[in-house]
């Protein structure tokens, strides 16, 4: 085998990403004594998509043109694709958040160590089939409050 070139690109390998829901609601998702669902075993592709801020007007009559500033932060939504399995444990219980309507902590661990951490309402989820093939699902989740990345810590 070849040794592998050294390259300038940066870039984090998406095998080994870990992906967790906390099993019951919580208002800190970074609380220690949570527990977790694993979610690696059924998703193939999650998707953090980030939310825009409020723009707020802030034209005087001494302005030159208008004027704006930021509002609070809107971190937007985070979807998860991949097999639907009903009796899968982390599906379960975002189907339970589905009905209950209570935040569940969720923690994204990529291969490189850095980690990310948010609270989220689970807003919906779809299931879809084709011949010939295995039972998709999807699971919509809508941020609330602040998104944490965290960086790795070295040895």
């Amino acid at each position: 085998m070849a040794a592998q070139t050294p390259t300038k690109a940066k870039f984090v390998k998406t095998q080994g990403t870990k992906l967790k829901v906390s099993k019951l609601t919580t208002i800190n998702p970074k609380d220690p004594d949570l527990e977790w669902a694993d979610l690696s075993v059924t998703i193939k592709q999650p998707q953090f998509q980030g939310g825009q801020s409020d723009e707020i007007e802030t034209t005087t009559l001494a302005s030159e043109a208008k004027e704006f500033t930021t509002g609070l932060a809107d971190n937007g939504t985070f979807s998860m694709a991949g097999n639907w399995k009903a009796d899968d444990e982390a599906q379960t219980v975002l189907r339970t958040a589905r009905d209950d309507g209570e935040p569940r902590a969720f923690q994204t661990v990529f291969k490189d160590g850095t980690a990310s951490d948010f609270l989220g309402l689970v807003t919906q989820f779809t299931w879809d089939a084709a011949p010939n093939g295995t039972v998709n699902g999807t699971f919509n989740v809508r941020i609330t409050g602040s998104v944490s990345f965290d960086m790795p810590v070295a040895p």
